[in-house]
């Protein structure tokens, strides 16, 4: 069986006057680690998102910049923080047009939200200001190594993410103050941290979309139980090819 294309929406960024389109490595080495074909999908894009549809198996949405909060019917709060305009409308379109078309879909950190935000949820913009009980909040943009975990989440018995692991608690990195807030239609929640922030959301009756939190693609060298995440991705796609 020939190996799946995954699409993953980079972002653009200006370094020493220049302007550059970008992924992290980190991202594309667990696509291909788990067997997948990576292509990236930079904003200019977005008049040629269906070209990518047929392209594409699957499609990843990694971590970045804040989400807008226009995308969501808000106006920012004080907490919010750098947005990326273009990548948000190619990647909220994006994710519209691929969940019709019954595409996999996976998303990490800011993947998560905006696909949330996409089938119509919508974000904290920042847990600091906005989270019911921010006395209790833990430390989501922790100060020590992004390859390193900080925290603990409880994953959601009967979930798809929880079959993927052995254990019911996991150590995962955190590096956000946005979090899904209000979860989408068709979407439920899979894992919670102590503090009740939502760390993971997939659909509830398919195998289509599963999203995480925190940032897997930093972990697999010092927990290799996070590749998972990524080898999941890649057999859900599989199966609907096979």
């Amino acid at each position: 069986m020939r190996k799946p294309v995954i699409g993953i929406t980079a972002g653009n960024l200006k370094i020493h006057d220049a302007k550059r389109t970008f992924v992290n490595q980190n991202d594309i080495q667990a696509i291909i680690n788990a067997g997948g074909i990576p292509v990236l999908i930079p904003p200019q894009v977005k008049d040629e998102l269906d070209r990518y549809l047929k392209i594409c198996d699957g499609f990843y949405f990694p971590g970045g910049p804040d989400v807008s909060p226009l995308c969501f019917k808000e106006e920012p709060n004080p907490g919010l923080s750098f947005v990326e305009t273009a990548r948000d409308r190619l990647e909220i379109d994006l994710i519209k047009k691929a969940a019709a078309a019954g595409k996999t879909l996976l998303g990490v950190c800011r993947g998560m939200q905006v696909i949330n935000i996409a089938l119509g949820g919508n974000v904290y913009q920042d847990l600091t200001k906005q989270f019911t009980e921010p006395q209790k909040l833990l430390q989501h943009a922790q100060k020590g190594d992004i390859n390193e975990a900080s925290h603990h989440v409880k994953i959601v018995a009967g979930t798809h993410l929880a079959k993927m692991f052995a254990e019911s608690t996991l150590t995962v990195n955190s590096h956000h103050h946005q979090a899904v807030r209000r979860v989408a239609a068709g979407l439920r929640v899979a894992a919670r941290a102590d503090d009740g922030v939502i760390e993971a959301i997939e659909s509830e009756n398919s195998l289509q979309i599963l999203a995480v939190q925190w940032h897997p693609e930093f972990l697999v060298e010092t927990v290799p139980a996070m590749q998972l995440i990524f080898d999941d991705f890649i057999q859900r796609i599989l199966v609907k090819l096979s």
